[in-house]
């Protein structure tokens, strides 16, 4: 995770993007690059595995249903976030990719989950920023 994969982003059939997804050294957060230039989308490009709620694996999301008969399912990954922002259908280039990457946030997950609260804040201050200091980091199963 931390060398990063290249994946493709889908909402459609017809709209599909590539992506680049790597795990910074915090072993916390996840960039994602994008050829998008908007501050909203900049703003967007990184996320705390805090913020998924849950991993899904295969074509469980709307979007990748669509497409299960013309893509492996094994391949195929859904983030599923807290709160509005949308979740993150993701098609990796092979089963052995996906999986690495479904164990390894559902992982960092757990080790964020099974955290005391100053052990949070002492490993990741950042998290302060976010108003995350008055909240539990756990993670909420699908």
């Amino acid at each position: 995770m931390l060398q990063g994969s290249n994946m493709v982003k889908v909402r459609s059939s017809g709209w599909q993007k590539k992506r680049g997804l790597r795990l910074l050294e915090d072993g916390f957060t996840v960039w994602c690059e994008s050829s998008k230039s908007s501050r909203k989308a900049k703003a967007q490009q990184s996320f705390s595995v805090a913020d998924v709620e849950c991993v899904r694996e295969g074509c469980q999301s709307e979007a990748l249903r669509k497409l299960a008969g013309s893509i492996p399912e094994v391949e195929c990954f859904t983030l599923v976030f807290k709160g509005a922002r949308k979740s993150l259908d993701l098609r990796c280039s092979n089963a052995q990719e996906a999986q690495s990457w479904v164990r390894g946030i559902r992982t960092l997950q757990e080790r964020v989950s099974n955290m005391t609260q100053k052990e949070k804040l002492d490993q990741y201050p950042s998290l302060s920023s976010k108003g995350m200091d008055t909240q539990c980091a756990a993670t909420v199963p699908c």
